[in-house]
């Protein structure tokens, strides 16, 4: 099993272009920007469907790059973190890797016939993250650095034309005054939440839950079940109040879904914040849960490896059953790349 694992996993990183089908061919000779919507649109990556007004814009989009000749430019707006649960907090783990993979693979057509290719924008948003979910800064400054050499080490196997960025809004905005406007908005945030129902508090709770870190920046593990709850109720109020925030011109404004750029979502997509019906796709083949929030191991089923991304349930349901395997070199001297997990 060593060498087979070993040997996949150095599969994965021999990229080769893609090659355009005889269908591929005749679409692209009519008309190259439907063929690039078409591709963007399959639903072998998509986790959603595409409203009309998604499918419009992302022509728009297409259009505008190929009239331009300028690279087609996804954003990928995220946590900014490795979520506490994991073994792998604070630093990425093969999740990432594997989203990496995926996208290489989503954009291949793209790549294969736009020359300008494709920008991957990758948008750290753990600005709010010490103050929402108590994560120490400490460990969001080590995940933002490993995150960043991760894509280093990982473009040199990518096609030229494939630019993977990494944009971390807290280098670039002022953390204190964001954090300043979305304090003073909280009462009424808070107003209009204790006039929910209880089910729609639950709804609005539900990943608020798992989401608070509570020995983190500071340590309120000694808090009451009430002020937990309340803290809790906070968490999910400055997530609200940040979305808001984030779309004024002096935050980030339309720069996810303006220009050129087409927003790609993973699991937000599927919750009911996306409100824009972004473009959802999976974060691998087989899996929906956020590279940053999961762990990342392969599945071996039927003489065959799948990589898959898992959430805390999933991961406590086989780990007993998983198997180390040590990788022969280690592909990054980073603390989760010696070995990977097999189920």
């Amino acid at each position: 099993m060593d060498k087979i694992v070993n040997d996949y996993l150095n599969n994965c990183f021999q990229i080769n272009p893609y090659q355009l089908t005889e269908d591929d061919q005749n679409i692209f000779k009519q008309d190259k920007s439907l063929f690039i919507q078409k591709k963007i649109a399959r639903k072998r990556f998509r986790k959603q469907k595409m409203s009309d007004n998604l499918k419009k814009q992302i022509k728009k989009k297409v259009d505008l790059s190929l009239r331009e000749n300028r690279s087609l430019h996804f954003t990928i707006p995220f946590g900014g973190y490795k979520h506490f649960w994991n073994p792998s907090h604070p630093e990425p783990d093969w999740a990432e890797i594997f989203n990496l993979l995926f996208l290489t693979e989503y954009t291949s057509p793209i790549l294969a016939v736009h020359k300008p290719g494709v920008i991957v924008e990758y948008i750290s948003e753990d600005i709010i993250l010490s103050r929402m979910d108590n994560y120490p800064k400490k460990s969001l400054d080590i995940y933002s650095e490993k995150f960043r050499k991760l894509l280093e080490w990982f473009s040199k196997y990518i096609p030229s034309n494939l630019q993977f960025r990494y944009n971390r809004l807290a280098d670039k905005l002022d953390q204190t005054k964001i954090i300043a406007q979305i304090e003073k908005i909280l009462p009424e945030r808070r107003k209009a939440f204790d006039k929910l129902s209880e089910t729609e508090k639950s709804k609005e709770l539900h990943r608020s839950y798992r989401s608070l870190m509570w020995k983190g920046e500071k340590d309120l593990t000694s808090l009451s079940e009430k002020e937990k709850q309340d803290r809790i109720i906070e968490s999910r109020l400055i997530e609200l109040a940040y979305y808001e925030i984030e779309a004024q011109p002096e935050c980030i404004g339309d720069y996810l879904g303006g220009d050129n750029h087409i927003c790609i979502d993973f699991s937000f997509g599927l919750s009911p914040d996306n409100v824009f019906r972004d473009l959802t796709l999976g974060s691998t083949f087989s899996s929906t849960v956020d590279y940053w929030i999961g762990r990342g191991i392969l599945e071996y089923r039927n003489n065959k490896l799948t990589p898959r991304i898992l959430s805390k349930k999933q991961y406590e349901q086989v780990e007993k059953d998983l198997k180390k395997i040590e990788i022969k070199p280690a592909l990054l001297p980073f603390q989760n790349y010696s070995f990977i997990e097999i189920s």
